[in-house]
């Protein structure tokens, strides 16, 4: 990513720092995540479930993109941060409800987490979410968590949970060549609290052979979000400041580039508050006094059988050449 190296000049990450994420269990045995500083948990309060290879999947790529060690095949955005991978089942006969999301939320923010990734996707028709999972993430935002979410690829149609909860950085996907995607969710309730980055075409670790995917989406575009921000936290340590989590997605959203309308299809709402401007953001972010360190008409809101991941109706478009414009 551009503006990335300009980051690295000064800083891998920090191990004081901590990334949470909710996704599938990775596969620590790739050559780029053996000896990463990354930590597996499964959710305690689930019963035993089948297990989930394409969580598995989706959470060895998502690790290997954060974390994945310097100098291996697939070096993380930022690997010297801590990164728990918290582990969360879907299957046929389990589907995330929002009091176990909630859950995941509330672990992350006991363990310290300062950047939550949630992953997950939980389609709202009313742009709303449940009581239990907007308290879970009010108390993170009030304990200083940066948490962000992709904003979905289900075209407009309908918004995600959590990205649409004003206090979450949603985040959309546009392709290699600028131009936003179809799919990637817009709509007033993302206003004024989403940004847009690369979601097309990036690599990253397959489990069981060591193997290298390329993968798009929202929620690929949702880990190089996660990943700057942990830099840009890192890097406030590094400069000897007190780490601010408020200034950092401020300063995300603050200085988004707006998009053209030949990105935007003519519709400038798409890329949300705009696309991720690295190059304007590799500067240490300012300290605020008083805080802490046209697609078809949109259809009914997808059930609980699309891609709970990814927000893609099943199944899911993972590459390329096979996932949706």
């Amino acid at each position: 990513m551009p503006g990335i190296p300009q980051l690295w000049r000064h800083t891998l990450g920090d191990p004081a720092i901590v990334i949470g994420v909710v996704d599938g269990p990775p596969d620590l045995t790739h050559p780029c995540l053996t000896g990463a500083n990354v930590e597996a948990r499964a959710p305690w309060w689930l019963p035993p479930t089948p297990p989930d290879e394409q969580g598995r999947e989706h959470g060895t790529w998502t690790a290997s993109v954060l974390a994945g060690r310097p100098g291996s095949i697939l070096p993380g955005l930022a690997p010297r941060c801590r990164l728990i991978m918290l582990d969360h089942p879907i299957t046929d006969e389990h589907v995330p409800d929002p009091v176990s999301a909630a859950r995941a939320i509330e672990e992350l923010t006991e363990a310290g987490a300062h950047v939550i990734q949630y992953t997950l996707a939980h389609h709202s028709a009313s742009d709303d979410a449940h009581p239990a999972l907007k308290r879970a993430i009010t108390h993170a935002l009030e304990a200083g968590v940066l948490i962000t979410a992709p904003a979905g690829n289900d075209y407009g149609h309908c918004a995600i949970a959590p990205a649409l909860l004003p206090g979450v950085l949603a985040v959309g996907a546009h392709r290699a060549d600028g131009a936003m995607f179809y799919f990637s969710n817009h709509g007033p309730a993302y206003h004024g609290h989403g940004i847009t980055t690369l979601g097309e075409a990036v690599l990253g670790a397959t489990p069981g052979n060591g193997g290298i995917k390329a993968r798009k989406g929202t929620c690929v575009a949702v880990a190089l979000v996660t990943g700057t921000a942990a830099l840009l936290l890192s890097l406030q340590r590094h400069l000897g400041h007190r780490v601010d989590t408020r200034a950092v997605r401020q300063a995300l959203l603050a200085t988004a580039h707006p998009c053209t309308p030949a990105q935007a299809h003519d519709r400038p709402g798409r890329c949300l508050n705009g696309y991720l401007d690295l190059a304007r953001r590799h500067r240490p972010p300012a300290r605020h006094p008083g805080h802490p360190p046209t697609p078809a008409r949109p259809g009914p809101c997808p059930g609980p059988r699309r891609d709970q991941r990814t927000g893609a109706s099943r199944p899911p478009a993972v590459t390329p050449s096979t996932s949706p414009r």
